[in-house]
């Protein structure tokens, strides 16, 4: 027993060490996307519509087979008193009936080849929910990468802020016992002290935003919210910012052949053209066949068992038949179905145009975005490096007297604006060259199942 309780404390001590860890792992970009795909809401429900539009396949292959209509049997039974045909006088009767058996089907010769376009529609709208299924976790990848920026620049914000809080506070501590040696005026001791709060001030508002970016993260992720939540920003830090020799025209070659977006537009052309052969079938005659058996009743009155009554050939019944149907006049409503079908289509088409050209603008104004990212990083730099220099060399000439705090803490929150600025620029160049690079058909999420 004691062996037994010793195993189970060390069973439950492994076993939350493994959850601290997995609460404690730190997220990577793809893992955020992924995740965020697969736990989407409206993912969940796309797939339902993917299910149905799969049964609405089946239902159009089916409807091109004919149909049949099952047996639809009835029971009668009757008691009581009754004139009996024989003796013309009272009796009691009793009457048992049993029919209704029979099969028929039926089935549309031609219709226009209605059924065969709505087969085509049917196949043609399951096509355009996987792109749709596509292009929606496309979507929500963006936005959990966007939301996953937006948190990593809040959590370097902080960091760089909160030395920067470190720094000012040992100075002021400096301040502080050089102002009651006699060597500071009062005046740069509540200049540091003011310099001191602004800077804790920018802290909180750091920390702030921090939570909210952290917040907004888990809830496009479908996150929960009560659970702690880290991302790895290594993956991006170690990314330098360079120039690319990239051309809009191949680019968008490239994003004309895998985006969802574009086979969405050239499918919803078909489907328009689907709608315009579906308005022509209604202008068509429509032929149809039929044909039916039945067999006859039992009835406890007469002679003979159940089987050898259904099956008597005096009983049994047999039809068939072919009909026609001309659509003749009906207001002119059949002609008018044909001709927004025809507008439809040629509104699909303009629809794929805006869609190439909106691409074409989206990849035009990402390479440029690109190129700026590129050349804003490495001002930033310089001005970050420079800035540095300034504030050392302010700092020592502070100490000897040659400039005012006034003048240091100047240097000071330019060298902090300047290590902002290589932080934005470096972030926004990651995600312009994520976005480029799935232009060019790499996907920003795992493949989804069709």
């Amino acid at each position: 027993m004691m062996i037994l309780k010793q195993y189970s404390i060390l069973l439950s001590i492994l076993t939350s060490g493994l959850f601290v860890n997995g609460q404690n792992r730190e997220w990577s970009l793809q893992e955020c996307i992924d995740y965020g795909v697969e736990k989407s809401l409206s993912m969940q429900q796309r797939e339902l519509q993917n299910k149905n539009d799969k049964l609405d396949v089946r239902d159009a292959t089916l409807s091109l087979l004919p149909s049949v209509n099952g047996i639809s049997p009835g029971v009668s039974y009757s008691f009581g008193r009754g004139i009996d045909p024989e003796t013309n006088t009272y009796t009691n009767t009793r009457y048992m009936s049993v029919g209704g058996f029979g099969v028929g089907s039926s089935l549309t010769v031609f219709a226009g080849f209605s059924n065969i376009n709505r087969l085509r529609a049917a196949k043609l709208s399951r096509l355009m929910g996987w792109e749709e299924t596509e292009n929606q976790a496309n979507q929500i990848a963006i936005q959990v990468m966007n939301a996953f920026f937006t948190l990593l620049y809040a959590e370097e914000e902080v960091r760089i802020t909160q030395e920067q809080v470190e720094n000012s506070r040992l100075r002021l501590k400096k301040i502080e016992r050089e102002y009651e040696l006699g060597k500071k005026p009062k005046s740069d001791l509540f200049e540091m002290q003011a310099q001191q709060a602004s800077v804790e001030f920018r802290l909180i508002t750091a920390q702030n935003n921090c939570l909210n970016a952290q917040a907004n993260l888990k809830y496009i992720m479908n996150y929960n919210a009560e659970e702690e939540l880290k991302i790895d920003a290594r993956s991006v830090s170690e990314v330098h910012p360079e120039l690319h020799e990239l051309k809009t025209k191949e680019i968008f070659t490239q994003a004309l052949q895998t985006l969802p977006e574009i086979k969405l537009a050239a499918y919803q052309i078909r489907s328009a053209q689907l709608g315009v052969y579906s308005a022509k079938a209604g202008l068509y005659p429509s032929i149809s066949i039929s044909g039916s058996i039945s067999f006859g009743n039992y009835s406890d009155q007469r002679s003979g068992d159940f089987f050898s009554q259904i099956t008597d050939r005096n009983q049994i019944g047999k039809g068939f038949s072919i009909g026609m149907s001309i659509p003749f006049y009906s207001g002119l409503s059949r002609r008018s179905s044909l001709q927004r079908a025809k507008h439809n289509y040629q509104s699909s088409k303009i629809k794929y145009q805006q869609t190439e050209r909106a691409l074409y603008n989206e990849i035009q104004h990402a390479l440029q975005d690109l190129k700026s990212c590129t050349q804003r990083y490495r001002i930033a730099v310089q001005r970050e490096n420079f800035s540095t220099l300034s504030y050392n060399a302010a700092r020592k000439r502070y100490e000897q007297g040659l400039i005012t705090i006034i003048d240091l803490n100047t240097t000071s929150n330019s060298l902090l604006e300047a290590k902002y600025d290589v932080l934005r620029a470096r972030l926004d160049y990651v995600m312009q060259k994520r976005m480029i690079d799935f232009y060019q058909g790499k996907p920003l999420q795992l493949k989804i199942e069709n």
